[in-house]
């Protein structure tokens, strides 16, 4: 039998990083010098966050706009051949926005903007790469034409929801497209530009991560927003006639409705299930394996409409439901290596397809029970990831300073290197943090991905659910990407989380 190796890497959204020339947000440039960081803490694995196309000025990475693609919010300035040079009024506002500890989307979004703009124009002026240019945009047709379409109408009708556009274009009349492509040539070459940049400044990081022997993993919602190229496209299997949400549980008596739209499985199916793999292998195509988030809803969707008001699953009963994930993520994963992201209320047997079809589910430690009884890490599927926290949760730091003494004692009992551990002392100290970092390293799971706050106890989240403000998805590392190696503090955590991975026999390959 073959054993999958143990791996184990580190997360970090790329809109953390921080470098010495960036626009106020972290972009691609930060990630090779993240590489070498990575190489010393003899790590083999960089998870990020979701790199795909947002409404502008919508800083989450889970409210995406197509379904294929980059965010061109990611570009580094520098790195474009026709990079225009700031102002002198934009280059102080860069400067103040790079010193920010977090990232000042209000500055940012308009300023950076405003800069890629002006380098497109550079780019037509000087008519530069032209055929390199076509090339892409013909490789890359089947999404990247309707996506820069799409966002050409949206921002001429004010950033409008598409279906509040005229008649003929919400529902893609051949003449009222071809005339809108007319019109807007010109806005539509530029949605295009930023992709063809993006792509060849995540390719250069790609091809650096490759020659490191470090891997690339990237994120896959389940979610696509209404007011998305892909639903504009495909309103037949992304309906708006139904709302996803989920069912009433102990935190929500009447359940919640995201006001998301209904995939159709049944019309993809019908249809060859095309679209649902052109989105698989466009993620595929940017990461070496992915984490499929909210793998429950490829199973079963709990949906609110004009028949359930209240809400219903669909479809209904399990076998069907049993029978629709085995199909759906079987699909995903021949499209290349995933890793299912099965937290929440997730039925046994969910749990048992993904092991069926060899798929790594998700240890959160802090979560991982069986049957309401903490398990031993050493006793984890090795077929999983584990991990000490995700995006979403507070970090292990704040996570522990809280959590009552019961709860720690209890842990102590079951994690072997909390043994020794004074865990009547709520304080995250230096023992405390080694023994929880090693007892995830030490887990029997072949992954390990650890959310860099967590490998530099950091009390700083990266989200907050159920909250919108500037207190989500702003989180920066302290330090640029090129000081990590010559800064005491990462270098010693450098060295720190080597050893662990060492002693955890995790060693790079």
């Amino acid at each position: 039998m073959h054993l999958p190796a143990r791996t184990s890497g580190v997360l970090l959204p790329v809109f953390s990083l921080r470098t010495k020339d960036d626009a106020g947000v972290g972009d691609f440039a930060g990630v090779p010098a993240l590489l070498d960081w990575l190489t010393r803490a003899e790590q083999r694995v960089l998870m990020v966050l979701p790199l795909l196309p947002t409404a502008p000025g919508d800083p989450s990475p889970y409210g995406t706009r197509s379904a294929v693609g980059l965010n061109p919010l990611f570009l580094h300035l520098p790195w474009l051949a026709d990079a225009a040079a700031p102002t002198e009024e934009e280059a102080a506002t860069l400067a103040q926005a790079r010193a920010q500890p977090a990232v000042d989307y209000a500055t940012v979004f308009p300023l950076k903007t405003a800069l890629l703009e002006r380098s497109f124009a550079r780019f037509e002026a000087r008519g530069g790469d032209a055929a390199a240019f076509t090339q892409f945009c013909t490789d890359h047709g089947n999404w990247l034409d309707a996506w820069a379409l799409f966002e050409a109408l949206s921002e001429a009708h004010g950033r409008a929801p598409w279906w509040d556009w005229p008649e003929p274009l919400a529902t893609r009349q051949p003449t009222a497209l071809a005339e809108a492509q007319r019109t807007h040539a010109r806005r539509v070459r530029y949605f295009q530009w930023l992709q063809w940049n993006a792509f060849e400044q995540w390719g250069r990081v790609r091809a650096q991560a490759r020659t490191k022997g470090i891997e690339l993993w990237g994120d896959e919602p389940f979610i696509i927003g209404q007011d998305s190229a892909d639903c504009w496209r495909f309103p037949h299997y992304l309906r708006r006639d139904a709302r996803l949400g989920v069912p009433p549980d102990e935190f929500a008596k009447e359940g919640q409705d995201w006001g998301l739209p209904f995939f159709d499985f049944e019309a993809l199916e019908r249809d060859g299930d095309g679209w649902l793999l052109e989105r698989a292998k466009g993620a595929d195509a940017c990461f070496d394996a992915r984490r499929v988030d909210h793998a429950i809803g490829y199973f079963r969707q709990y949906v609110r409409d004009a028949r359930s008001p209240t809400g219903r699953f669909v479809p209904d009963g399990r076998d069907a439901q049993r029978a629709r994930g085995l199909r759906t993520l079987g699909l995903l994963a021949k499209a290349g290596r995933i890793v299912a992201e099965d937290l929440g209320v997730i039925p046994r047997f969910a749990r048992d397809a993904l092991a069926t079809l060899g798929l790594p589910g998700y240890q959160v430690m802090r979560w991982a029970r069986e049957d309401g009884v903490v398990r031993d890490p050493r006793h984890y599927p090795l077929i999983s990831l584990v991990t000490t926290g995700t995006h979403d949760t507070e970090t292990l730091r704040s996570w522990w300073e809280a959590t009552h003494v019961d709860e720690r004692t209890l842990l102590a009992a079951r994690w072997p290197t909390l043994t020794s551990l004074d865990v009547a002392e709520p304080t995250f100290t230096p023992d405390a943090h080694e023994a929880l970092v090693a007892a995830a390293l030490q887990a029997h799971s072949a992954h390990c991905v650890l959310p860099w706050q967590d490998v530099f106890g950091e009390l700083e989240r990266t989200n907050h659910p159920g909250t919108v403000g500037p207190q989500n998805w702003s989180y920066r590392v302290r330090w640029t990407s090129e000081s990590l190696l010559t800064e005491d503090e990462p270098l010693r955590r450098a060295e720190w989380l080597g050893r662990l991975t060492r002693e955890a026999h995790r060693q790079r390959r």
